[in-house]
């Protein structure tokens, strides 16, 4: 049965007047009158049947509603004068979802951008704690998150989300990690960019007038310049402009087609986590797990390959194959 929101309405004001304190036994009349005067909702006796049936049966609500019928005094009433709805808005299943989630977001807190809604954060975690359910230390014994560390960068999130949701240029002090000094870079930002709990800009660098992908964690300094003129020549999608590609880097934005065969002992974590979107399985046996990814050659494909070590081969295309067989030869004269 779906719960539409007149149904609603009217539970809560049944709800709010079996808790009157003033009041303990309500006629389908007097119920009737409350709704009309609280909503404007005219119903009939048969509705508030349904609807204190639905209160006391509903497993879609499951408020278990402890409400009975005095002949005496020939009213409906709560036998547990402490029940309320407003302590039971969700199911056990529901709160300790809402949990999970909550204290997922908890990790994150101390970012800039996202410390406006910590205390709301809190408040969800210490509500949800009150409920007979799944505790805080019951969810420390089997689940331990990943803990996001600290990086360098962070504080400059909300300073450059509000620049793109304004369209404002910023004037970028930027150091690369190779570079003795920074140099000022002038650019219209288009989007933020998460990478293994690093965040990256994209945005236009004026000089250049291309497109270009600047880590936080290398940032300076930056200011807002009000007064230069953005250029949004460009619509960056993260869901399209990111497509065909690991990690951050787009190189040259060629997408190749790329075989992989991994032996099977890795083969098993492939499958069950894929490398890309775009991941294809061609051949699955006691021998190989061989995929197929249509993604951009770039550093991040590189070090994702370069991870597996010997458990994988890459079979085309043969410069990326050339590539990392150079990259392996130079990691073994290290250690001669």
């Amino acid at each position: 049965m779906p719960v539409n929101k007149d149904l609603l309405s009217r539970i809560r004001i049944i709800d709010a007047c079996l808790r009157n304190r003033s009041r303990i036994y309500w006629s389908k009349e007097a119920l009737i009158q409350k709704i009309l005067e609280k909503s404007d909702i005219k119903i009939k006796k048969r509705t508030i049947d349904n609807d204190i049936y639905l209160m006391r049966n509903s497993e879609q609500l499951n408020y278990n509603a402890p409400i009975a019928f005095s002949k005496l005094h020939g009213g409906y009433y709560y036998t547990d004068p402490d029940f309320t709805l407003e302590k039971l808005p969700l199911n056990s299943e529901d709160l300790n979802a809402l949990k999970l989630v909550a204290t997922t977001l908890r990790q994150y807190k101390e970012i800039a951008m996202f410390k406006e809604f910590s205390a709301n954060v809190e408040k969800v975690i210490n509500l949800v704690e009150f409920v007979p359910s799944l505790s805080s230390s019951d969810f420390n014994a089997f689940i331990d998150f990943e803990k996001a560390p600290f990086s360098k960068g962070g504080e400059y999130l909300n300073s450059i989300s509000n620049a793109i949701s304004s369209k404002t240029v910023l004037l970028v002090s930027y150091q690369k990690f190779q570079d003795q000094q920074s140099s000022l870079r002038t650019i219209s930002p288009y989007l933020l960019k998460e990478y293994r709990n690093r965040w990256y800009l994209v945005g236009l660098q004026h000089d250049k007038a291309e497109v270009r992908t600047f880590a936080l964690d290398r940032i300076i300094s930056l200011v807002l310049k009000d007064n230069e003129k953005y250029n949004d020549q460009e619509s960056i999608d993260s869901d399209t402009y990111f497509r065909n590609t690991i990690g951050i880097s787009l190189t040259d934005g060629i997408v190749e087609e790329v075989i992989l065969s991994f032996k099977p002992s890795s083969g098993y974590y492939i499958k069950t986590q894929y490398l890309h979107s775009t991941q294809e399985i061609l051949v699955d046996n006691d021998r190989e797990l061989r995929i197929k990814l249509n993604v951009v050659s770039n550093y991040e494909l590189i070090s994702t390959i370069l991870s597996f070590g010997n458990k994988v081969k890459v079979i085309c295309p043969k410069e990326l194959q050339k590539e990392i067989a150079n990259k392996l030869r130079q990691a073994q004269l290290q250690y001669e």
